[in-house]
């Protein structure tokens, strides 16, 4: 990831690490149609890439389901090969979004938490 030029990344924690690694991407997610419809029913978010979330706009172009056609997806990762100006608005759009992960240490924080909460339970 660290040496791509360009990704097509499925949706998920990888998306964040994408962005964290400042390499402009599509965002792709295709499930067997039940598991999509089910998960339609209880999730409702005006984006799923967790970048997006963050940015509570579109920075990174969606392809879910039905819209994760061939041609689709080609046509919006070109511009992030070819295109200078179309990579870098992305990676400047990556650099407003890390900060909002927070401080390096999340991983201590989680675990001070947890701990505090199993104490507070006994």
């Amino acid at each position: 990831m660290q040496r791509a030029w360009a990704g097509i990344v499925a949706s998920g924690s990888a998306t964040l690490e994408t962005a964290y690694f400042r390499l402009p991407f599509v965002l792709i997610y295709k499930v067997a149609w039940p598991t999509y419809l089910a998960a339609r029913l209880v999730v409702n978010v005006k984006y799923l890439g967790m970048p997006n979330l963050l940015a509570d706009k579109e920075v990174v172009p969606e392809f879910i389901q039905h819209r994760a056609k061939p041609n689709a997806i080609v046509k919006a990762v070109q511009p992030l090969i070819e295109d200078a100006n179309a990579r870098e608005r992305m990676i400047s759009e990556f650099d407003a979004i890390v900060p909002k992960l927070g401080d390096i240490g999340a991983s201590q924080r989680a675990a001070r938490a947890i701990i505090e909460e199993i104490g507070s339970a006994t």
